[in-house]
């Protein structure tokens, strides 16, 4: 078994996600999943990125490059990652790695405060529309 094998179902497990949500949301089956940690199939970099993103690492651990979990001590990834989680944003169709790399702290803040303004609006918007309807 590969080291992207045994990192992959060993971080999942960590992580406490089970095969089938790791595949909802890499939109890919529970299967490719499975060949992945069973070491009979391999990701392509796109995947790969997904799959790092999504498990909250960085590409080169996922792929048994590096034996640090995150690139770098402030992992704007992460970071971001967590505001999306915390935002109710499951998945976010924006996987352009390299533009959530350069965020920095006062961009992380930001895009916080952003997230919360969108919420709020979101949230002002329903209650009107449930106003509307009694």
């Amino acid at each position: 078994m590969s080291k992207f094998s045994n990192r992959l179902k060993n971080i999942r497990l960590k992580r406490n996600i089970s095969r089938k949500a790791l595949a909802q949301k890499v939109d890919l089956s529970y299967s490719t999943i499975a060949k992945y940690e069973n070491g009979e199939r391999e990701p392509d970099i796109s995947t790969l990125n997904k799959l790092a993103l999504s498990l909250e690492v960085s590409v080169d651990y996922l792929a048994g490059k590096s034996n640090n979990e995150n690139s770098d001590d402030s992992n704007p990834i992460s970071e971001v990652n967590c505001l999306l989680k915390e935002f109710g944003i499951e998945y976010s169709g924006f996987h352009d790695i390299d533009r959530w790399k350069a965020l920095g702290p006062e961009e992380l803040k930001e895009l916080e405060n952003y997230f919360k303004y969108i919420t709020d609006m979101a949230m002002r918007k329903k209650e009107e529309n449930d106003d509307d309807s009694i």
